[in-house]
């Protein structure tokens, strides 16, 4: 007999076809999470090396805005932007300011691309906790439906008044397939919550990175060596 075909050519309580129910639905909305996610998280790391890339390799204040501005919008976009426009507007309003007004702007600046970071990587991780959730509430739900099934089982046991394999095969696969679409349910979760996991932490310390980076070169422009 067919596994997915199961639920529906056998006899299932209303409770544990329910669970399947209940479980299909978590499956469906795991595989298109982690595809969301994946694309995702594939352009914009893909976007951070651009970004690294431009900002390591170009020395030009003008070529770098160009650059940037003609960017799709990420984070690391968005931080270069920030701080050149802050800085742009700090040297426009005091462009004979002394070394401790300066210093005071390098600063700011600062927290504001640390705040900025925060943001992102809040945004990197959405739909993590609906993974991580599915992935711990998936198999308890299986075993739910696994336990419908045994007593199911043991009640056709006593109403027939025998074990053939007739009247309790219908309670043991209830039981069984909801273990099992329990487990199909958050092993995908599970790989899904800890790869992504692992993606995001990295995309995370390129971000950090890039901030040092952007800093010194706005700190080269407003910090000149004497």
């Amino acid at each position: 007999m067919d596994f997915l075909a199961l639920p529906f050519t056998t006899d299932f309580s209303s409770i544990g076809f329910s669970v399947l129910v209940v479980l299909f639905g978590c499956s469906v909305i795991v595989w298109i999470t982690l595809f969301i996610k994946f694309f995702s998280l594939i352009r914009v790391k893909y976007l951070q090396s651009r970004a690294l890339k431009y900002l390591e390799s170009s020395k030009r204040v003008d070529e770098l805005r160009l650059l940037f501005s003609k960017m799709p919008k990420n984070p690391l976009q968005e931080m270069f932007t920030l701080g050149d426009r802050e800085l742009k507007q700090f040297l426009k309003a005091n462009p004979e300011s002394d070394y401790g007004h300066r210093r005071e702007l390098m600063d700011r600046l600062e927290r504001m691309l640390e705040a900025r970071i925060l943001l992102a990587e809040k945004d990197l991780n959405a739909g993590q906790a609906l993974l991580a959730t599915i992935a711990v509430t998936s198999p308890f739900i299986g075993l739910f439906g696994t336990v419908i099934g045994v007593i199911n089982t043991f009640l056709s046991i006593s109403e027939l008044n025998s074990v053939q394999l007739s009247g309790i095969s219908p309670g043991i696969a209830e039981a069984l397939v909801a273990t099992a679409a329990g487990l199909f349910a958050a092993i995908p979760a599970t790989l899904g919550y800890n790869l992504f996991r692992a993606t995001i932490r990295g995309m995370t310390e390129t971000m950090d990175y890039f901030a040092l980076q952007l800093l010194h070169h706005l700190q080269q422009q407003l910090l000149p060596k004497k």
